[in-house]
């Protein structure tokens, strides 16, 4: 997603003009006279798309979000100063997004939970089928590019002790 746009859900919008158009087209609305079976069928579908639409831009959101930390924390391991040592705020976002990814995680499996159980026609499925494995292909990346700085980090600390006790490096070079 590009910067600076976001998303907006726009159901109120589309339900303020079907109501109109109904109330154009002379359909009574259907809480006063009862509504059909057809029609009770449609307008649940209607909340499940919604509900759907919903928890998969909050989850979109979400790893976005993650993504932006996992900047940060690579910017982070890739310090190697000893005098501006970064270790405390390392850990501190390492357990924010590992919390992170385990929420994403479980967000992901109801959304696929959530569209197994929407009664829809072919093309619904799979669209909620590719934006589900859509989610889950962001987190996989997220989480390996999380695993990739925590890789980084390990190794530089590595160097920077090997070197130090070796004499190699003055620890106040490094």
């Amino acid at each position: 997603m590009a910067a600076g746009h976001s998303l907006r859900d726009r159901t109120a919008d589309f339900n303020a003009i079907a109501a109109r158009l109904q109330k154009q087209a002379g359909i009574s609305d259907a809480s006063s006279s009862g509504m059909s079976s057809t029609h009770a069928a449609a307008k649940q579908a209607v909340q499940q798309q919604s509900e759907f639409a919903r928890k998969a831009s909050q989850s979109g959101l979400s790893i976005h979000k993650t993504s932006a930390k996992l900047q940060k924390l690579a910017q982070l391991a890739k310090r190697t100063s000893m005098f501006d040592d970064p270790t405390r705020d390392i850990d501190e976002l390492t357990g924010i997004i590992k919390h992170d990814i385990q929420g994403l995680n479980m967000a992901i499996g109801e959304l696929q939970r959530l569209s197994g159980k929407r009664d829809e026609n072919k093309q619904s499925a799979d669209h909620s089928h590719t934006v589900v494995d859509n989610l889950r292909c962001r987190l996989k990346d997220a989480t390996q590019e999380f695993k990739e700085v925590l890789t980084l980090r390990t190794e530089n600390l590595k160097v920077r002790r090997l070197g130090c006790a070796r004499g190699l490096v003055p620890a106040w070079r490094s």
